[in-house]
């Protein structure tokens, strides 16, 4: 990891939940699981990717590791990253106790992975980029970008606002009302803290960062899923 300079955005600070405290890693997957249904989402991105065998996967926000399992397990490498140790080490344990090879493991995240140009045959990420400020995301992306080879996918999946929020009073009161009771103050939290944008910005910086945007998802709004394309 290089070193930072002092006018980046510190990715490690976290914003929101704190995912350096071991024991909130233990609670995230069971919380997560309370309203997707995470297995299937995993077998859902690879069938998506169609990656052959071998292929090279980047997944940015690595969290408990279950997509970077999934993933070896289809036999694809992958480089997982994230910016909490505690994730690493949780994820780390899991696929060492399923006795997997074909995952690295790293400290990193958007701003500070580091990799040669066109290394991956793939990148995802899902649930993380609204931990970054919309400045940030362009650059995230762009990073993402230089990564891929040419005509490689991008599968982005996040928490991002239609722009019904801007006139409706209820907007957010739905959002959160939406949510399983245990998730409903996290999600207060998420609005009010963290760095979720709305669907013409995203969209904007995807395409900025020179994606080709091919599907858009919004069955689970405000849980938005781009299917995108390195041009």
């Amino acid at each position: 990891m290089a070193h930072q300079p002092a006018w980046q955005c510190n990715e490690f600070q976290q914003v929101g939940t704190d995912y350096s405290d071991a024991a909130e890693v233990q609670q995230y997957e069971r919380r997560m699981g309370e309203f997707r249904d995470l297995a299937a989402e995993d077998a859902a991105i690879l069938a998506t990717l169609s990656l052959p065998k071998g292929a090279n996967v980047l997944e940015i926000g690595t969290g408990t590791g279950h997509f970077a399992i999934a993933a070896a397990k289809a036999g694809l490498r992958v480089t997982a990253i994230d910016v909490s140790r505690h994730m690493l080490q949780y994820a780390e344990s899991r696929a060492s106790a399923e006795k997997l090879s074909g995952i690295t493991f790293e400290h990193a995240g958007f701003l500070t992975f580091s990799a040669a140009p066109a290394t991956f045959d793939a990148a995802i990420s899902v649930a993380v980029l609204h931990h970054l400020p919309d400045l940030w995301k362009a650059v995230a992306l762009r990073n993402i970008r230089l990564a891929l080879k040419p005509g490689a996918h991008f599968l982005l999946c996040d928490i991002v606002f239609s722009c019904e929020c801007l006139t409706s009073q209820t907007y957010f009161y739905d959002f959160i009302n939406s949510m399983p009771e245990g998730m409903r103050e996290q999600s207060i939290g998420h609005i009010a803290k963290e760095f979720s944008t709305l669907d013409w910005i995203m969209e904007g910086l995807l395409i900025r960062a020179d994606f080709r945007i091919i599907r858009i998802i919004a069955d689970h709004a405000p849980l938005i899923q781009y299917l995108c394309q390195a041009q």
